[in-house]
Formats: structure tokens, C-alpha cells, sequence
């Protein structure tokens, strides 16, 4: 059986676009969302700015919405490289790597064969083919083309068998108002929001494990981030702020501008003087209700309207639900903290998700460690802190740590 039916004008819009591949067929990614669908009116909203992203993220190519979808054209010399920078955008569930043909049914057997014989190479022996049919103008079903395409690959390629409960691969047909897309299965992508859509935070950046992760989760709920750093030169020297550099570096890949501003704040004197003025089992938490001003001051003063952190309940004695909560009252902004319920191997599955794990162990100190106490309060009352920092001049060592602080940008990198 042999359909043909008339090309729409958007498809030659779309076949002028796109790149040729091997075969002389036209090569996209097709991205798809799953979130964003539920957002009613303000779809075209999250949609818009995931586009927008995609862009930043691959500034060399063609971006377009279609209905439900995102085009990427593509250089399949570049496929590698778009693979990669799709797996870093928030707010893509998924993604194929599909060649776009038109509605003949000749046409599109042979581009599903020719994609069977790559898959066929890497040893898979079953399959099955999938059909989703858009363009209700095409008239032929989407299960009956399924079995017209499958069984043109067998006669093609009798050494493959139809599974279809549990293939080794399967062949992807999208019928669309653009053209045929046929494609080798999805490729998953880091889902969420996309990143920017819900505003600007500030993440308090360590060089540890947990705080880069919060980073990352932050951002999948479309936060963008700017990262405050908190340093303690002489106790922490420069291969510390160099690791915190490469963490933003790798933060950077999956955000929506492919770079972050980073904030040094100097403070060892605040830590010095909270050392000499305070008890000792109170110095952590006062320690940590002086970043919270200072980071809530510099995040304001920024555009930011929340800060990230990358404390959890009970991960270190200081973290219980009291003291959690004396620090976030310094803080003049919200506090949200993504890994409040995570436990650690959960963080560190993250983190090697993320990619940041092997430059989080790398074996420097950071401020909080180097002043920590022996034995640290775990249930302070507010009462209790507050008439231990009346012993400080909280106002001054805010303003001070302030003054000294330093900016720079810093680009992407991929690990």
C-alpha cells in the first residue's frame, strides 16, 4: 500500500531548516516536556522560556516550537554535543534524535529500516514499533501504520523479532502537521521547570557535597541561582576557592544562562570575633545566622528573593528542626532547602547525577569546618542565641563582611 499525501507548507519551512544526515534525511532533536503541559494558561509562558534555554544552551542552532514540541535542528556531526547540552536544560523529560521524512509510506519504511540497521548493530535482536499520530489528516492509523512499518522491517531484516512487552528497542513514529519524525526510542532529560521561570535565588555555595545538589534542585524548579561563598583565608587557601570555582562551573552547565555569578564573602574576622565574644558550643550557630544576614543582604541587594542551602534534618548535630529554625530568623528572606528530608546516600546519588560529586570530596576545607566546635548545641532557643550575640555587634560585622566582598563570573564547564 502506497500513501501520498500533500506536504503542508510548514514542513517545507522545516525541511528548508534542518541538516542533512548520512542518509540524505533531514536530522532533529525532537524535546519533549511533561510539567510544563499542566500549566494552562501560562503554558506558552514556561514553554517560551525553555526555548529560551535551549537556545543558550546551543546558541549554533535552530530552535522552534510546535505544537507540544521543541525542534533542535542537527548537524549530526554535533549529535554528541547536543546530546549532551539537552541533558543539561531543565524542564526536558525527554528527547529523540529523530529523521524527518514525509507522508509516503515508502518513505518512511525505509528511513524506520535504515534506522532498525543502526540499532542492529548494536547486537538487539527485538523490537517494536510506536506510532503517535498528530496530524489526523494522514489516513492511516497510528496502530495500523505501526504494523505496516514492523512488518516491512522484518522482511527487511529477518533476523529481528517483534517483542512488544519488552523489546531491546524501539522504533518512534510521530505523524505531524511538520512531517514524519522516525526515531530510535527517547533519551531521558533532567525534567522539572525550566530554569528561570520561577525567579532568582542565592545558593550558599561550600566546597562539600550537599550544597552544589540543593544547587541543582533549586534550579530543576526553575530558580536561577547567583552562589555566596564564604571563605576563611588564611585557614582556607586557594585550591578551596579553586573548587568552589569548578562547582560553579558545573552548576553553571545546567543553568539558564550557561555561567554564574559568584560572591566571595571574607570571614574569617566574623568567625575570629564569635570565637572570642561566645560560648563555644553556641559558635556554629551564630556563625550560621551571620552568613544568613549577610547572604540575605547581598541576595536583596542582587534581585534575589530567596536563599538555597543545603542543610537536611539531623544531618549534623547542628542540623536539627530548632536550630534550623534560629537560623533561618536572621535571614530578612525566605530560606528553602531542597535536601531538608534527603539522607546522605540520597544526596550523593544526586550529586553523582549532577556530576559534582568527584570535585566535592576533593579534600579541602571550608569556613564552616575550620571554626566548628567540639561539641555543638543541638536545641538553642532563640532567646538563649539572641543574648549571646548581644555581645557582638552583629550590624557592624555585617557591613564589614560586606565591603569585602568579591564577584566574578564564571562559564560553564562539563564534567
Amino acid at each position: 500500500m502506497i500513501v501520498l499525501i500533500k506536504t503542508p507548507p510548514i514542513f517545507k519551512q522545516l525541511y528548508h531548516w534542518s541538516l542533512r544526515g548520512e542518509n540524505g534525511l533531514e536530522s532533529i532533536a525532537v524535546v519533549r516536556y511533561n510539567e510544563i503541559a499542566l500549566k494552562g494558561k501560562n503554558r506558552g509562558t514556561f514553554e517560551k522560556q525553555l526555548v529560551e534555554n535551549i537556545r543558550t544552551a546551543l546558541p549554533d542552532s535552530r530552535v522552534s516550537r510546535r505544537r507540544g514540541r521543541i525542534i533542535v535542528n542537527l548537524d549530526r556531526k554535533l549529535r554528541d554535543h547536543v546530546q549532551r547540552k539537552l541533558s543539561r536544560v531543565f524542564g526536558i523529560q525527554n528527547y529523540s534524535i529523530a529523521q524527518v521524512t514525509d507522508y509516503d509510506i515508502e518513505n518512511i519504511s525505509e528511513t524506520s529500516i535504515h534506522t532498525a540497521k543502526e540499532l542492529l548493530s548494536s547486537g538487539n535482536t527485538t523490537f517494536k514499533v510506536s506510532t503517535k499520530r498528530e496530524y489526523k489528516k494522514f489516513p492511516v492509523k497510528s496502530m495500523e501504520l505501526s504494523a505496516i512499518i514492523g512488518e516491512r522491517i522484518l522482511k527487511a531484516l529477518p533476523q529481528l523479532q517483534v517483542n512488544v512487552r519488552n523489546p531491546d528497542f524501539v522504533i518512534g513514529i510521530e505523524v505531524r502537521s511538520d512531517g514524519v519524525y522516525v526515531f530510535p526510542g527517547k533519551i531521558h532529560g533532567p525534567g522539572g521547570l525550566p530554569t528561570g521561570i520561577s525567579g532568582k535565588g542565592a545558593l550558599l555555595l561550600s566546597g562539600g557535597i550537599d550544597s552544589p545538589v540543593a544547587g541543582c534542585l533549586a534550579m530543576k524548579r526553575g530558580i536561577t541561582l547567583i552562589a555566596v561563598h564564604f571563605s576563611s583565608p588564611p585557614y582556607t587557601g586557594s585550591r578551596s576557592l579553586d573548587k568552589v570555582r569548578k562547582l560553579a562551573g558545573i552548576l553553571a552547565s545546567y543553568s539558564d544562562r550557561r555561567e554564574i555569578e559568584l560572591f566571595n564573602v571574607p570571614f574569617t574576622e566574623c568567625q575570629l570575633t564569635i570565637k572570642k565574644c561566645v560560648p563555644d558550643k553556641l559558635s556554629l550557630l551564630i556563625q550560621r545566622r551571620l552568613m544568613m544576614r549577610i547572604a540575605s543582604s547581598l541576595a536583596e541587594a542582587e534581585g534575589a528573593e530567596l536563599l538555597v542551602t543545603g542543610e537536611s534534618v539531623g544531618q549534623v548535630a547542628s542540623q536539627t528542626i530548632r536550630n534550623l529554625s534560629v537560623i533561618d530568623q536572621s535571614s530578612s528572606i525566605l530560606v528553602i532547602r531542597p535536601l531538608v528530608c534527603f539522607d546522605k546516600l540520597e544526596t550523593i546519588e544526586c550529586a553523582k547525577k549532577y556530576n559534582t560529586y568527584n570535585t566535592s570530596i576533593l579534600p579541602y576545607e571550608d569556613s564552616c569546618t575550620v571554626f566548628s566546635p567540639l561539641e555543638p548545641s543541638t536545641w538553642a532557643s532563640k532567646e538563649l542565641i539572641e543574648r549571646a550575640e548581644e555581645r557582638l555587634n552583629t550590624r557592624e560585622l555585617t557591613d564589614d563582611a560586606l565591603g569585602k566582598v568579591s564577584r566574578e563570573l564564571v562559564p560553564e564547564s562539563e564534567v
